[in-house]
């Protein structure tokens, strides 16, 4: 167990929120006061002083306010203009809990702690049989993409290709300004030997060519 240098804040919505999450007449799923309900937890750091929620809303509330809009709705255009404190204690409420501790602190904490374990497994293993690898030793397989700009978001990052029901091979996606997406290498895959290799040459293509793009 781990103390995290944090404090907690639990945002759960009021009705005006409701209200505004369901007027859009789009056949979009509806918010119900169930799920209103369920509570958001957002960490802001510790200071030296006692915590205090209005202290903490004071410099937070706006960045809760657009997170939990866009949560909802990404289109900008249909949020409710201008956002102001008022605004925000009428259609949220909030909770503060001074001490976060986490219970699991080997475990990843972050979308970033996973993708870089995601990453660190991708370079380290076989992407076919799993194998681990040492840096210098088997191979790189290297596929170009036939939409590149589809998965920007993932460059640097793993890139998972479902082979089939039971297998999936993961990737390393190049970064954009690297040598290898220059040269047309979009996603980069590990294999210990020429076995593996001819596989995730056979496999990939059709596995790019059933993604949606």
């Amino acid at each position: 167990m781990s103390l995290l240098y944090r404090v907690a804040i639990a945002i759960t919505r009021r009705q005006p929120y409701v209200d505004w999450a369901n007027s859009f007449e789009d056949g979009g799923p509806q918010l119900t006061p169930e799920l209103a309900d369920n509570r958001t937890i957002y960490l802001a750091p510790e200071s030296d002083e006692e915590p205090d929620l209005d202290t903490v809303l004071k410099e937070f509330w706006r960045q809760i306010f657009e997170e939990e809009l866009s949560g909802w709705m990404t289109r900008q255009s249909d949020w409710p203009a201008p956002l102001t404190r008022e605004m925000f204690d009428a259609w949220f409420s909030a909770e503060l809990a001074d001490s976060v501790f986490d219970l699991t602190p080997e475990e990843p904490l972050t979308q970033a702690d996973v993708d870089l374990e995601e990453l660190a497994g991708a370079a380290g293993h076989c992407a076919w049989c799993d194998l681990e690898l040492d840096e210098d030793a088997g191979r790189v397989v290297v596929f170009k993409l036939p939409n590149r700009d589809q998965f920007a978001h993932r460059a640097g990052l793993t890139l998972p290709l479902a082979i089939d029901d039971e297998r999936v091979v993961v990737g390393i996606m190049s970064l954009d300004d690297s040598e290898e997406a220059q040269a047309g290498g979009d996603v980069l895959f590990r294999a210990c030997t020429s076995r593996c290799e001819k596989a995730i040459r056979k496999a990939v293509p059709k596995a790019l060519r059933k993604m949606p793009y």
